[in-house]
């Protein structure tokens, strides 16, 4: 397990993370969401061990890994930006990482480069950026982390090249129980393959939980009323968002189903209908409701 405890990590005045809890287990690829400087590059550099926060904690099956070189060797952190030697290839990064990482297996980076063709011996400078992108991801498989955390790695990957990467990501978490971290801004992408999401937003973890029980807490629905209904009546609801179009009124709120629908009955709707909402939809109302770009 990889777990966070209260890590709090500050820049000057500004707190980049403010008491940011997580706990993931094996097996499963939580997603990471936030807007534009909320911390989620910050919060993968201190899980990697890369950063040490100001206060908190950062464990591997209960070993530190700010303390402990195997618990670093076992976390693998793709940056946004890919980074190599320069003039370097697939095959001499390759020999290097294997130095620093003991899991590291050349036949498997063979195999992941023939089945997204990248050529082992030329130069990674010569690669376009998205190319550069395919070998970061596949030097970093084959390492066989423990941990993989991934910082907006798939941009700059064309559709098919995402997809074929999705897959293989999920295959590994599966089959060897590997801890994966998908931080970026693509909510159709984490909707598609993870098992949980946490929202993150000025530092803070606003929202976490499985994608099931995300999906299921916030509900829209339409209808129109029985009969004419006042503002306040609709703010018992505290909704998140209240649009009316003419008679049709179009309500999203915070709650399970059952629960609103019972609540609406007292309104003796004429017409009632619950919409789907999707994670990118969830995850803007959450953020409004925190204030941002409401």
């Amino acid at each position: 397990m990889l777990k966070a405890d209260h890590i709090q990590k500050t820049f000057g005045s500004r707190a980049a993370l403010d008491d940011v809890s997580l706990a993931l287990e094996s097996g499963h690829i939580f997603g990471l969401l936030g807007t534009n400087g909320a911390g989620k590059s910050t919060l993968l550099r201190a899980m990697a061990g890369l950063l040490r926060p100001d206060r908190g904690q950062v464990s591997l099956d209960g070993a530190s890994v700010l303390e402990t070189p195997a618990c670093k060797q076992a976390i693998c952190y793709l940056s946004d930006e890919p980074a190599f030697l320069m003039n370097a290839t697939i095959a001499e990064m390759a020999r290097m990482q294997s130095s620093f990482y003991p899991a590291h297996s050349d036949d498997k980076l063979a195999e992941l480069c023939l089945r997204f063709s990248l050529p082992l011996h030329e130069r990674i400078a010569t690669f376009s950026k998205g190319t550069q992108k395919r070998a970061q991801i596949c030097l970093g498989l084959a390492r066989n982390p423990q941990v993989l955390l991934c910082d907006e790695t798939f941009d700059g990957l064309d559709p098919v090249m995402r997809d074929s990467f999705k897959r293989v990501l999920s295959q590994e978490t599966c089959d060897r129980g590997l801890i994966t971290v998908l931080a970026g801004h693509n909510q159709q992408e984490m909707e598609d393959i993870c098992d949980s999401v946490g929202f993150l937003h000025e530092g803070k973890l606003v929202r976490c939980g499985d994608l099931d029980s995300l999906l299921s807490d916030v509900q829209k629905v339409q209808f129109i009323p029985g009969e004419a209904v006042e503002d306040s009546v609709l703010d018992s609801f505290s909704p998140l968002r209240v649009q009316r179009q003419g008679q049709l009124i179009v309500l999203t709120v915070r709650s399970r189903r059952f629960e609103l629908e019972d609540k609406l009955r007292s309104l003796h709707p004429l017409f009632l209908e619950f919409l789907p909402l999707s994670l990118e939809e969830i995850f803007i109302l959450e953020m409004e409701d925190q204030g941002y770009a409401k």
